[in-house]
């Protein structure tokens, strides 16, 4: 799977479509891939990152924010 890019992202948002972000207060707990894997991934570094896709599950990303202990993540419209 790849990181999603900054282009990636904005092609998204110009389709109206709604993307994911971590933030760098993430503490690298997981939860948010435990919830939702085909949205997040660990990076080398052990930080949450979103994962590139044509489109993420509201329901998945909406439990992975209410899980995060920092609220490192939230919808980028």
């Amino acid at each position: 799977m790849s990181i999603i890019t900054e282009e990636q992202v904005k092609k998204l948002r110009e389709a109206g479509i709604e993307v994911p972000n971590v933030n760098s207060t993430c503490i690298w707990c997981s939860a948010c891939v435990a919830i939702a894997p085909e949205v997040f991934e660990l990076d080398d570094n052990g930080l949450s990152v979103v994962i590139a896709a044509d489109s993420y599950n509201k329901e998945d990303v909406d439990n992975a924010i209410s899980a995060c202990p920092v609220d490192a993540i939230s919808w980028e419209k």
